[in-house]
């Protein structure tokens, strides 16, 4: 996920929780939670959540809205962790290859001086 479309889906986002209720026990607007599925679709987050019950079973449900939208911000930031990563990897490379062009030249005019 590039940089502009982890953006793009944070906007999103942000859009949507806008549209949460302000205060508990008010009703979700209609098409919320379809939208969170969709974004956490988009973005690769989980969409599903478990516990560990007391017979030490793991029971598995549909995510709550706050842990889609947790989920779905956290996939987000680990996107944009990998691209930062890509980035900065590229850029280790052409700074490599700037250290050792400039070594060459340096090599190259200690010659000339020497003759």
């Amino acid at each position: 996920m590039t940089h502009k479309e982890s953006e793009q889906y944070r906007l999103e986002l942000t859009e949507i929780t806008k549209r949460l209720p302000e205060k508990v026990g008010e009703c979700l607007p209609e098409g919320l939670k379809e939208e969170l599925l969709c974004v956490a679709r988009k973005v690769g987050a989980c969409t599903r959540s478990a516990h560990i019950n007391d017979n030490g079973d793991r029971v598995v449900y549909n995510a709550s809205i706050e842990d889609l939208i947790s989920n779905i911000y956290q996939a987000i930031n680990t996107a944009s962790m990998i691209e930062m990563c890509r980035i900065s990897a590229r850029n280790f490379v052409i700074a490599l290859g700037a250290t050792i062009i400039s070594f060459l030249a340096m090599v190259a005019a200690w010659v000339v001086a020497i003759r």
